[in-house]
């Protein structure tokens, strides 16, 4: 358990580091981009990720969760990835003039043109990469992160600030690829990953077709809708939506930032290990709802502050779309967590047919509310990712033992904590006669107050976080701080 708590520690450390460096970009990008040219660059990463996903074919994830990634799997991996790398480059560099045309947007091609070659570095990282998942390197993988994701924002923010719009985040994003790309060679295997061979591609592919569906299917329900938007509401609508979005899903970028990168490793780790699955599934789900939920109700009641802080006065419009996703979030807490789950078991088929099951009927859902303008879409969300987490808890529950009454208890005491968190800032709305009266200071202080009554509301509750918090403070003040004093702060 030691690796794993090191290992969300140093993710944590990772994913907030990159976030800082992301709103850095937000805060700059969004005083001068319009939306429409914003809506450009949605478009632009929209459609590279959906290529990214046939060119990866569930490579990485076979790595993590194979028993032993000899060098001929690894290999066959490089080569699989390759192969259908250089058609994928060659349909998105030359076809891009056909899909500006189709979304109206002529700036769209030159996008495409650099993310073209992005595509082609990615095919040599993710080997290398996957196989410092698998050994729980979460040192070198907070430095690689960290270091590509720094310059990819710094190039994003200073081009934009010498007028290459929309085109600053594709070549931000082709020199993080080039950095990127670097370090995993200098910390690859000692075994070379860079040749051609094909001995295991029968259980490469095999392994791929499923995973890559899934992630395709997964990957589409959340750029199919950004694809189709640009047609039926526009590219300054769509730029309004997706900034709304990105705030709305601070609270999953920002407190449950170390969990995504560690959770396939340590099911995968405890799978292998014997251990019982069903416990950490629930423990999961304690921690998740812990953090997540008090976070999206503060969006909610604190979303017009924060608006002025990340975005600007020119955004005040994505205020009410910002208070319905980040509510309709509330019912999405476990979907970070049936995917490592499954895959760790072997059910590496019905994360695939999760997708199947629900990708289309989200789509369609948003897509068809988009002709009803943006409070529909966003109202979508709730139905769409409701269903979701009942398809993916019904498969869940088919391949580990997790009784409801276990996942409703799981949950009591995160319930208990969120509903004591939010006092300070709904008395806060309450007082000042809503949440569009809130100044900035407000926001700050009304957030400030929420974080103390959290830390109040896990002890009295007695949730089982408030064991995690004191081995971090352990941790740190083990390295800062006496004995004596590190007692008396733990207690």
């Amino acid at each position: 358990m030691s690796s794993v708590r090191s290992g969300l520690i140093l993710s944590s450390i990772e994913r907030y580091g990159v976030l800082l460096m992301g709103l850095a970009t937000t805060f700059v990008t969004a005083r001068l981009l319009t939306p429409a040219d914003f809506g450009i660059a949605i478009i632009g990463m929209a459609i590279f990720g959906l290529i990214d996903i046939f060119r990866d074919f569930g490579g990485g994830t076979y790595i993590i969760q194979i028993d032993e990634p000899t060098p001929h799997r690894v290999q066959t991996v490089f080569t699989v990835t390759m192969l259908l790398a250089i058609p994928l480059f060659v349909i998105l560099f030359f076809f891009s003039g056909e899909i500006a045309s189709f979304y109206g947007s002529p700036g769209l091609q030159s996008y495409l043109h650099v993310s073209a070659w992005c595509l082609l570095l990615s095919s040599f990282s993710s080997p290398a990469y996957a196989l410092l998942c698998r050994n729980l390197q979460f040192g070198k993988l907070t430095i690689l992160s960290l270091t590509s994701t720094t310059l990819n924002s710094l190039l994003t923010i200073v081009l934009a600030l010498m007028g290459f719009s929309y085109m600053s985040y594709a070549w931000g994003q082709l020199l993080a690829s080039v950095v990127y790309f670097g370090l995993c060679v200098a910390w690859g295997p000692k075994f070379p990953i860079y040749r051609l061979s094909l001995m295991e591609w029968r259980r490469v592919t095999a392994y791929g077709i499923y995973d890559c569906a899934r992630a395709l299917l997964n990957h589409l329900g959340d750029a199919a809708p950004f694809l189709a938007f640009g047609k039926t509401i526009g590219t300054e609508a769509l730029g309004i939506y997706q900034r709304a979005l990105t705030v709305s899903r601070l609270p999953e970028r920002t407190v449950l930032a170390g969990f995504a990168p560690v959770l396939q490793p340590a099911f995968s780790k405890h799978a292998r290990e014997g251990q019982n699955l069903s416990r950490s599934f629930l423990l999961g789900v304690e921690h998740v709802t812990v953090l997540l939920w008090p976070a999206l109700i503060g969006i909610v009641l604190l979303a017009h502050p924060l608006v002025m802080i990340l975005v600007g006065p020119q955004w005040k419009a994505t205020v009410p779309i910002v208070q319905v996703i980040a509510t309709s979030f509330l019912v999405w807490f476990p979907m970070n967590l049936p995917r490592p789950a499954l895959v760790a078991v072997g059910a590496v088929r019905d994360t695939a047919l999760i997708a199947v099951l629900t990708v289309p009927i989200m789509v369609n859902v948003q897509i068809a509310a988009s002709f009803y303008g943006l409070t529909a879409v966003a109202w979508s969300f709730f139905a769409a990712n409701l269903y979701a987490v009942l398809v993916s808890m019904y498969f869940v529950r088919r391949n580990i033992s997790l009784p409801w009454t276990a996942l409703l208890r799981a949950m009591s005491k995160s319930a208990i904590v969120t509903v004591v968190s939010a006092v300070p800032s709904l008395l806060m709305v309450i007082w000042m006669g809503g949440t569009e009266h809130l100044s900035i200071a407000d926001g700050v202080g009304s957030a400030m107050m929420s974080a103390a009554w959290w830390f109040l509301a896990i002890h009295w509750a007695g949730h089982p976080i408030k064991n995690e918090i004191a081995c971090a403070i352990e941790a740190i003040g083990a390295a800062t701080i006496s004995p004596s004093t590190l007692q008396n702060l733990k207690s």
